[in-house]
């Protein structure tokens, strides 16, 4: 029967495919984790790396164990976070994946959650829609606030909607389209766009609504950060399209206009369905239901 320190050996070898640095993370002699490693293959009856005097690599059967590894561990660290949670009052981790446009309102919630749950740390990871959705499959994240629920995932996930906003236009206060209200979408078609990198939900909301309007930008630039949108925008090197929120924070002076029809994005605080919350993720998602003037997107 394998033991949970014989996957965490495993675990920290697949990571370094370095059997000296994973040694060292785990603070054990070389020889001791390889003979670990090989007593794990034993026990399985499988060959877990390819190895030579220069690599080491996962084979396939090394690759399906590892992602098995991942969510067992992170379970068990679940488990030791709650237990711990019901013996000392509410404590514990929360590896919490922001959406950037979300930063500066999660950054005021993180406040106030930390001055009502003190014992309670919030790791808080940037990242893109893509990857806090492989994220929370894998056990890494904890919680996310993701900018839509993808589908397949869906009945996967528990979620808390934290509300919704429009997206628009901004670009240079000397381009034609600075001086409008509000254009259609239309207007867009063969325009330079910044726009975002693939895995990017916002991105998939701008090119759909390109799509419904029978538009195609021109994507010259490729950015995963609202702020290098705004500062192309701002000097003229393409319009980009953000929520409004973004488009209202402090910064370079950008024209601001609205889209007809308005693309919104909605996004939720999500997390992995069928496994009760820990104490400390138990206290952020009531605290988070509780707070809609601090964890609504709207204005």
């Amino acid at each position: 029967m394998m033991a949970s320190r014989q996957l965490e050996y495993f675990r920290a070898v697949a990571r370094e495919l370095h059997f000296t640095r994973a040694a060292e993370a785990l603070r054990i002699a070389q020889p001791a984790l390889s003979q670990q490693i090989r007593k794990l293959e034993r026990q399985l009856g499988v060959t877990l790396f390819e190895r030579d005097n220069h690599r080491v690599e996962l084979t396939p059967a090394g690759a399906a164990l590892l992602e098995h590894a991942e969510r067992i561990l992170a379970d068990i660290a679940a488990v030791e976070d709650e237990m711990r949670g019901w013996a000392e009052g509410t404590r514990g981790r929360i590896r919490l994946g922001g959406a950037r446009g979300l930063t500066a309102r999660l950054a005021r919630l993180l406040v106030e959650f930390a001055e009502e749950f003190p014992a309670v740390d919030v790791e808080l990871r940037e990242m893109n829609t893509e990857e806090m959705v492989a994220g929370l499959a894998g056990g890494h994240l904890d919680a996310a606030t993701l900018v839509r629920l993808p589908q397949e995932e869906g009945r996967r996930l528990d979620s808390l909607p934290l509300g919704e906003e429009p997206l628009v236009l901004i670009t240079s206060v000397s381009a034609p389209l600075a001086s409008r209200y509000r254009v259609p979408v239309a207007a867009l078609d063969g325009a330079d766009l910044v726009c975002y990198a693939p895995g990017s939900a916002i991105r998939e909301i701008i090119l759909s609504a390109l799509a419904a309007a029978g538009a195609t930008a021109r994507i010259r630039y490729e950015t995963r950060e609202y702020s290098t949108a705004r500062a192309m925008a701002s000097v003229g090197l393409a319009a980009a399209v953000v929520p409004r929120s973004v488009a209202e924070e402090p910064g370079r002076p950008v024209g601001v206009v609205r889209l007809d029809p308005e693309p919104a994005w909605a996004p939720s605080l999500a997390w992995p369905a069928g496994r009760r919350p820990s104490p400390a993720l138990a206290a952020f998602i009531d605290f988070v239901a509780r707070r809609p003037d601090l964890a609504s997107v709207g204005p």
